[in-house]
């Protein structure tokens, strides 16, 4: 009877011991867990950092920064294309440089329902030259574009533009669209900014992101230009 004592007894602190470990192990991966995602949380934050100091005076090149103490790399690099998707009406805006060029424009992804393009080409006098395009036959005043695309871009039409031309603004009309801008004397379109943080513990993050050149809204397409007074 003794002997079936002890051992119930043995065996009750065996299940005890096993919970009581169980318990402490499973609080030590949840401190571990919770620490990671501390650490985790850092780094990312340290990376987001690195690309806000980068858009508050953007220059191509690289830099090193410290927050905290986490070691933050960051590198920007300028595009000569515009590549980017704009919702219905949005404009977007190609900085010509002043350079005469041949610019190619794509964009659409399918007939029906592919957007069509409203092209303002706006040049040193603040002259105006506008353009329609239509990536689907719609029979109207604007030009049907019917030459295919690349890389999947429905559509593709060239453009001349002078050496005296200084912007052309896009605003796809009756959906949004993916619009690619390349030429061949672009300056800088676009930003691509890398950023990379690593903590002491080894705990990495990566952020990318690209930003297009500060331009006017699309409201400012219906402003009206002039070289003197207006009189009513």
């Amino acid at each position: 009877m003794k002997g079936q004592a002890v051992l119930i007894v043995l065996l009750v602190v065996a299940v005890a011991l096993g919970f009581g470990l169980s318990i402490i192990s499973q609080s030590i991966t949840d401190t571990q867990i919770a620490g990671h995602s501390e650490e985790s949380a850092r780094v990312f934050n340290a990376a987001e950092a690195g690309i806000e100091n980068a858009l508050q005076n953007i220059t191509i090149g690289s830099n090193t920064i410290m927050v905290d103490d986490i070691s933050v790399n960051y590198s920007v690099a300028g595009e000569n294309f515009l590549e980017e998707v704009y919702s219905e009406n949005e404009t977007a805006t190609v900085v010509l440089g002043g350079v005469a060029d041949t610019l190619t424009i794509e964009w659409g992804e399918s007939c029906p329902g592919a957007a069509s393009l409203l092209i303002t080409v706006i040049d040193s006098s603040n002259q105006l030259k506008r353009y329609g395009w239509n990536a689907c036959d719609l029979d109207d005043d604007f030009t049907y574009v019917d030459d295919p695309g690349d890389d999947g871009y429905l559509r593709k039409k060239e453009l001349t533009v002078a050496a005296t031309d200084e912007l052309a603004r896009i605003r796809p009309i009756y959906n949004l669209a993916k619009i690619r801008v390349t030429g061949n004397n672009l300056p800088v379109q676009a930003y691509g900014i890398d950023s990379t943080a690593q903590s002491l513990t080894l705990e990495a993050k990566a952020i990318q992101v690209s930003r297009t050149v500060p331009a006017a809204p699309a409201i400012f397409d219906y402003v009206l230009f002039s070289g003197t007074n207006i009189v009513k």
